[in-house]
């Protein structure tokens, strides 16, 4: 029997237990990211390991949260951050310099590889082949220590995509499409792993769109195979040579299957208050526009 692009990078991580769903595997962590709302606890739990640095191939910690400094206390905490990440041997990313799964998808993520993050997003890279996962802070702190993070096997749900995106709908509707079938509840448990003949027409800021909004599934990840599209997004953003081309085999035996056939979507859009209150924009056209946020991250996924 094959193997999922997930069972793949999972078999070549795994440190403990077996690729079943449900039971319980420990995982070896690549690279780790933190931001400055997670980040102050994650780095005081790892100085109390009282270890001299990080033992992942990579460690990024980014400022992007708490970027609008009410009082003393943010900036404290950036200060703290940033000799924390110099001693300890991680990436500091200043305040203003952008959102950290944004940020470390153009600098760090790269195929085959994983992630584990102390924020929702954290999957985003997933359009790039690499395995992210949210987590809590004190994993991310434990898995700086070398330690392997352990999780009960999800199960890996096959999303076929057909045919090609028409005039005027996006990326975003094809996640908002998943939200309005399956509801914010729909992707607990399960890994989500993109695959068919309409994967190829995305590129990789396509994919990462919807990779990104899995969370809003609660999907424990999303994750799409490489191709031609990865490898160009890699060149442009100078690590072309990180490049490793990933499927699943032929034969890989999923837990289940969802099809969606990108030709049929039309512009979509989540209303008040949740992300699977999804409607056609057609049907929300005329309504009142009270308030206009513009941003690059969960803030504008209303």
């Amino acid at each position: 029997m094959g193997q999922t692009l997930t069972e793949k990078i999972l078999d070549d991580h795994l440190v403990e237990g077996e690729l079943e769903t449900g039971e319980e595997i420990g995982i070896e962590i690549d690279q780790v990211l933190t931001q400055d709302t997670t980040g102050t606890m994650v780095w005081l739990q790892f100085e109390a390991m009282g270890l001299d640095e990080v033992q992942t191939e990579i460690a990024a910690q980014y400022c992007d949260h708490q970027t609008y400094q009410f009082d003393f206390k943010n900036t404290d905490d950036h200060r703290f951050l940033r000799s924390a990440a110099g001693k300890y041997g991680a990436h500091f990313s200043r305040p203003g310099n952008g959102i950290c799964h944004n940020v470390h998808r153009e600098n760090f993520a790269a195929p085959g590889k994983t992630l584990l993050g102390s924020d929702s997003h954290t999957p985003t890279p997933g359009g790039l082949g690499e395995l992210a996962i949210g987590a809590g802070g004190i994993d991310v702190t434990v898995a700086m220590g070398g330690a392997p993070y352990y999780i009960e096997m999800p199960e890996v749900v096959n999303v076929r995509l057909e045919g090609e995106l028409p005039e005027w709908a996006t990326a975003k509707d094809v996640i908002l499409e998943l939200l309005r079938r399956l509801s914010v509840k729909g992707g607990v448990g399960k890994i989500l792993e993109y695959t068919g003949p309409g994967v190829e027409t995305l590129t990789a800021p396509e994919r990462m769109t919807i990779t990104n909004m899995g969370t809003e599934l609660g999907a424990t990840t999303s994750i799409f195979p490489t191709d031609e599209q990865t490898e160009d997004y890699l060149q442009r953003v100078g690590r072309g040579d990180e490049y490793v081309e990933l499927q699943p085999d032929d034969d890989a035996d999923y837990d289940d299957e969802i099809v969606v056939d990108l030709s049929d979507l039309e512009p979509l859009i989540a209303q008040p208050s949740m992300p699977d209150k999804v409607v056609p924009v057609s049907e929300a056209a005329g309504e009142d526009v009270e308030q206009v946020i513009g941003g690059s991250v969960s803030y504008t996924h209303l």
